[in-house]
């Protein structure tokens, strides 16, 4: 199996612009991931100049001058001399080099939606930079972790709290946020900073 350090994953929707990311993130379990529909041939893993522009997010015309004024612009790998096609990997190592495109370092928000027991209502939390704790034993639970507003927190700690408990789900997010799908159960593990909305 290919290893792939932090920054090609990072990378991943800098450098496959053609995939629709969202698609992936949301998909349902069993369903085909958009991914799956992605050639294997070694030809994926080429780019012509305007595939370049794509990653780059400018015109092909921007392209073939990189080409002529960069003398570490790569070589073709095939195509024509039209056409020329260009290893993807170089491609992309250019455009870091030259500050043409940036490593994604934010982690996007995301919407919890949680539901609260015996037919309460469902309350819309928006967590930013939310991350993936794994436990370390087979035994320990994964916990998720933000930053969400003071009145939002307290409200997910209250309603964690009840007898009830709370559940949350899939949901199709909020402007400007990704969906985050938790199944089971909710439980405040703590509040980091209190007072600053950090939740774990």
């Amino acid at each position: 199996m290919a290893l792939f350090s932090a920054e090609e994953v990072a990378l991943l929707p800098v450098v496959w612009p053609s995939v629709d990311w969202r698609a992936v993130r949301t998909v349902a379990a069993g369903r085909r991931s958009p991914l799956a529909g992605l050639a294997q041939a070694a030809d994926e893993y080429r780019l012509l100049l305007a595939g370049v522009a794509r990653i780059a997010r400018v015109g092909r015309a921007a392209v073939v001058q990189w080409r002529r004024r960069h003398p570490d612009f790569p070589d073709p790998v095939g195509g024509t001399e039209a056409h020329p096609e260009f290893d993807r990997s170089a491609g992309v190592a250019l455009l870091l080099a030259h500050d043409k495109i940036e490593v994604p370092v934010g982690v996007p928000s995301a919407t919890l939606f949680v539901a609260g027991g015996a037919g309460r209502r469902t309350v819309r939390i928006r967590l930013d930079g939310p991350h993936l704790v794994l436990a370390d034993h087979v035994d320990g639970e994964d916990v998720v972790s933000g930053w969400s507003t003071d009145e939002d927190a307290d409200e997910l700690v209250a309603l964690a709290a009840k007898e009830s408990g709370a559940s949350a789900g899939r949901g199709d997010g909020a402007p400007g946020t990704a969906p985050l799908a938790v199944q089971g159960r909710v439980r405040v593990i703590e509040r980091f900073r209190a007072g600053s909305g950090g939740l774990r």
